[in-house]
């Protein structure tokens, strides 16, 4: 594994002011098996707020009900060519395809009574490159960073390890039912 520069570390650490979104050319992890199935801790009727959330065996649907009595159901996800999940061990990598040929990826993984999605958030540039030796192959003036270096398990772990996708997005909590979003 090659050592990052310290000239680049600090160019890394001023463009990492505010959002930024982090795009892969593949799935990641590329050498774990794709998932037929949403994880099972996910799978159920959840609450949040005022919405109600069913998730089966390949679909995340939403439902709210308005205060004239009108339900207005979304679906907010459903496995398919765009949509992969990968496991490796206890870890499930959510890997959705963007309308520019890239792959955006979300960790989640059980932890006590919860189970918990992550993002890749500012803060993950800086990790991908002190801890797998990862930069970004092209960067455009929406913050957006594009890999296209192969994303194996090995490294995954490695980057999970050393503190990677520190963002919390949604909180599962499997005793009591609910869900709850972050953003």
């Amino acid at each position: 594994m090659k050592k990052v520069s310290p000239i680049l570390v600090a160019i890394m650490v001023i463009a990492l002011s505010s959002c930024i979104t982090h795009y892969f050319a593949d799935p990641v992890p590329i050498d774990v098996k794709d998932s037929s199935s949403i994880p099972e801790p996910m799978l159920g009727t959840w609450t949040a707020k005022d919405k109600t959330h069913t998730i089966d065996l390949n679909k995340w649907i939403s439902e709210k009900v308005d205060s004239l009595g009108n339900k207005n159901i979304e679906v907010e996800f459903t496995l398919s060519d765009s949509l992969i999940i990968k496991r490796s061990d206890d870890y499930f990598f959510f890997n959705n395809l963007e309308n520019n040929g890239y792959w955006t990826v979300y960790l989640g993984y059980k932890r006590n009574s919860s189970f918990i999605i992550k993002g890749l958030g500012s803060a993950d540039t800086l990790t991908l490159a002190n801890s797998i030796g990862f930069v970004p192959d092209s960067v455009n003036d929406a913050k957006e960073r594009y890999f296209n270096t192969p994303f194996t398990n090995e490294l995954m772990k490695k980057f999970i390890k050393d503190g990677g996708f520190a963002d919390t997005l949604i909180v599962f909590d499997i005793v009591n039912r609910t869900l709850k979003d972050l953003d």
